[in-house]
């Protein structure tokens, strides 16, 4: 049997019925069927998210696109693996996970709860001007129709946000302190002031001058009318009703079916079956076994004090701590080039697209976390960029610069996000999935290939990757403590303030920012755990023949993947290379 049909961008009933016949019952052209299976998803994907506006989010909307991921997801499941390729296996399981957890966001109304200490819908927003390519008339014209869009998406946001409000799911009150910054920054008079308004201050060579006013009349009239009131709205709506109502417990298992949606979060965060008592036994173990680490290095420095004594002198001694915003810049600027140039001891495979290193937006910068890395836009026309947070800087020690600088850019999450979008043989949903517990695993691995490159130059640097290593330890026994067994959230402060020379602001900021994403802080130690245990099985296998340049190629030649799938890459990677030495 052949299925061949032409896809179409919105789903019906007879659709998802044709491709369900096909699914199970053509045997003997598979990889037809998962052709067509990605082909109808990217053409669903494409029309919900268009170049020139934004997402619907009305209740029909929701609804249309819940019944396609659940049915296509079934349709999915049923396509057996026979006659595929490796590659076109792990794709056939991406899109099953995938296709799982959008369901899931259904599931537990995910979708009510969209605010986070440092996200939210607008928040998202602002990146456009910073994220989308400008180079052609129709690239204004794009975001000039996404920006006249923005009214009736934050409205919609809105009203999913009453209705979470109605079900009883909200956010924790205490972690909007300082929120305000986030949507009032936005609330200006003169549109040119406006973040949104930055694409209109320089344009190609190629524009005439009256192409120039005309598109800047246009951006100020869309800023002042559409924008600014919607953002209005936004004020007006949390701090008049949402906030108000925000609950007082801390915990995901205080919100309705909250125990279950935990154990989800877990499950898809670290891609593993665990559970939360395991993780938080797993936690305190690495933070006593790096905490053994630690004390050695005050030990060298020669410091006489007890640990925590080492941690205040740290917080607080000038000679750790950046003048000025523009030093700090520098400093991440001169370690990020400087990794630049190992890279090929590390990679036989590197991307050609650059990173840029910029300090945190203002209007974000008071509630963020030290470092971010934003990924470059589909097409490779605007490059990745690495956000140093300058705000507060007696709260930005240098000692954890280098950590945050390989873990953010190069090895970290540029190399592997700008490789992924160069890899030609996957589907367009691969290229910009991003899935944490391989994502951020790979990143906080990456620091720990800074030790084995020379990058840290005295012990206060290695102290500094140390404390980052044991931030992520901590996080596993913080996020299961608040989120499974009832931790306070000064229980979770002082955890990390007694294990970590994190500052206090940076401390506080990542509480928050674990009470409002429930699971996501286990993906870091969780995917550099099973990295790391992988990378030692295949040194022990394969002993001389052992190439580390060929193992990370290997990690990263699939873009983002489950742990399971990357065992299984690594597997075959040593199952190959033992199966040439004996052939030679």
């Amino acid at each position: 049997m052949k299925c061949l049909f032409k896809p179409i961008a919105a789903t019906t009933s007879a659709l998802l019925m044709a491709l369900l016949m096909c699914c199970s019952t053509d045997q003997t052209n598979n990889k037809s069927s998962l052709d067509l299976i990605l082909k109808t998803y990217q053409s669903f994907q494409d029309s919900i998210y268009p170049e020139d506006g934004l997402i619907d989010l009305s209740e029909q909307a929701e609804n249309h696109r819940h019944k396609f991921y659940d049915s296509l997801l079934e349709v999915v499941h049923l396509l057996p693996q026979q006659d595929l390729t490796n590659s076109e296996i792990i794709t056939k399981k991406l899109l099953e996970y995938t296709l799982q957890n959008k369901v899931d966001q259904f599931t537990y109304h995910m979708n009510e709860n969209g605010l986070l200490t440092d996200a939210g819908f607008h928040i998202s927003l602002t990146y456009m001007p910073g994220s989308l390519a400008f180079l052609t008339k129709k690239d204004y014209n794009n975001y000039l129709n996404k920006l006249k869009e923005i009214g009736r998406y934050v409205d919609q946001n809105i009203d999913l946000l009453r209705e979470g409000m109605a079900n009883g799911i909200v956010q924790p009150k205490v972690i909007f302190n300082g929120y305000e910054d986030t949507y009032r920054a936005h609330i200006v008079s003169n549109p040119k002031t406006s973040v949104f308004y930055k694409p209109f201050s320089h344009f190609p060579v190629s524009f005439t001058n009256q192409q120039k006013e005309t598109l800047r009349l246009r951006a100020q009239t869309v800023i002042t009318n559409v924008v600014v009131p919607a953002y209005k709205r936004v004020a007006n709506f949390l701090e008049g009703e949402y906030f108000p109502s925000c609950r007082e417990s801390l915990g995901a298992s205080s919100l309705p079916n909250g125990k279950e949606f935990y154990q989800n979060r877990i499950r898809y965060f670290t891609t593993l079956p665990l559970t939360a008592d395991s993780i938080h036994r797993l936690g305190l173990s690495e933070v006593h076994r790096i905490k053994k680490e630690m004390i050695q290095v005050i030990d060298e420095v020669g410091f006489k004090g007890n640990f925590r004594e080492f941690l205040t002198y740290l917080r607080n001694d000038p000679r750790f701590y950046a003048p000025t915003a523009l030093d700090l810049l520098k400093d991440a600027a001169y370690i990020a080039k400087t990794m630049d140039g190992k890279l090929p001891s590390l990679f036989g495979k590197l991307p050609r697209l650059p990173y840029t290193v910029e300090p945190v937006p203002d209007f974000l910068a008071p509630k963020y976390t030290g470092g971010r890395y934003v990924e470059p836009a589909e097409g490779g026309k605007v490059p990745g960029k690495y956000w140093v947070n300058t705000y507060d800087l007696k709260s930005r020690p240098l000692y954890v610069l280098t950590a945050l600088t390989l873990h953010e850019a190069v090895p970290g999450h540029h190399l592997n996000m700008a490789l992924t979008m160069e890899l030609d043989h996957l589907p367009k949903f691969r290229k910009t999935l991003y899935l944490s517990a391989f994502g951020e695993g790979w990143g906080l691995y990456s620091e720990y290939l800074g030790l084995e490159t020379g990058m840290y130059k005295d012990p206060y640097d290695n102290f500094g990757r140390l404390t980052y290593e044991m931030w992520r330890a901590c996080r596993l026994v913080v996020d299961t403590g608040i989120h499974a067994f009832g931790w306070t959230r000064q229980q979770a402060i002082d955890f990390l303030a007694d294990n970590t020379a994190l500052s206090m602001h940076e401390i506080n900021t990542e509480v928050d920012r674990y009470i409002a994403w429930p699971g996501q802080a286990l993906s870091y130690k969780i995917g550099e755990l099973k990295i790391k245990a992988l990378r030692q099985k295949a040194s022990k296998l394969l002993g001389d023949k052992f190439d580390v340049r060929k193992f990370h190629d290997v990690v990263l030649s699939e873009g983002s993947v489950t742990l399971p799938i990357l065992e299984e890459m690594v597997n075959r990677y040593i199952d190959q290379s033992l199966s040439e030495e004996k052939k030679g």
